[in-house]
């Protein structure tokens, strides 16, 4: 008898896994089809325009990025104009609002969140080759919205919570906590206003929160794919 309420124990364990992984699947699958994943993997790059909205200010930036993991900012103010560069190895930065003549090579917690942010095909997709834990928690409400709770858990132990909403199938909030020289950071990106571009969308608002309170503003105007790019355009930048 307690044979046979262990296997019986054991075959429920197995069934709950598999329909958790199961659910995740159908989840991420939705999510993809919607976003339009199958455009976004046939693309070799995009450019994305718009402005940042920080302490007031607004500064018009153009960003670009490319398959697999490589990735272009340039933003304007004031005639200044702040380049970061990421070619899937090595980061830079030029940032002369903080009096740098030279492009500087990122720090280790630099180049480990360009990483992230570099990803052309986003951090859920194909989230076990990229050494990524995945978990399908249980639902949340998120400014109204039902959503889906998709937990991503790195092999250094930074975990990345997506929120996806249960109706539309869009991402509408990423809570990220990573250790930052020893310490643990954690923040909120909430993301709304989604376009339509051309087989894909996009969120056309993206804020980052602390405490409840919108740090900064980012304003997505356009994105567009396949864009003619240099062969060197994601490498140090020159000046």
């Amino acid at each position: 008898m307690k044979k046979l309420s262990l296997s019986i124990a054991i075959a429920l364990l197995v069934s709950v896994s598999f329909l958790s992984a199961q659910t995740l699947d159908k989840v991420l699958a939705n999510y993809f089809e919607v976003t339009g994943q199958e455009t976004m993997l046939a693309s070799k790059n995009s450019k994305s325009t718009g402005k940042m909205i920080q302490m007031g200010m607004e500064i018009p930036f153009v960003q670009h990025a490319a398959a697999p993991n490589k990735f272009h900012l340039a933003a304007t103010f004031q005639g200044m104009t702040l380049i970061q560069t990421y070619n899937g190895t090595e980061g830079w930065s030029l940032n002369p609002f903080a009096g740098q003549t030279e492009p500087q090579p990122m720090s280790e917690d630099e180049l480990k969140a360009m990483k992230v942010q570099a990803d052309y095909e986003g951090m859920l997709w194909n989230w076990k080759e990229k050494g990524y834990v995945a978990t399908l928690e249980e639902n949340e409400e998120v400014e109204g919205a039902d959503c889906y709770v998709v937990k991503l858990v790195s092999e250094n132990g930074d975990t990345y919570t997506n929120y996806i909403d249960a109706e539309n199938y869009v991402a509408i909030k990423l809570h990220a906590k990573v250790k930052i020289q020893g310490q643990e950071v954690e923040s909120e990106t909430f993301m709304s206003n989604f376009q339509e571009g051309d087989g894909f969308i996009f969120p056309g608002k993206i804020e980052t929160r602390a405490n409840g309170q919108v740090v900064s503003t980012i304003v997505l105007e356009t994105t567009e794919l396949n864009v003619e790019l240099d062969s060197t355009f994601f490498d140090k930048p020159t000046k």
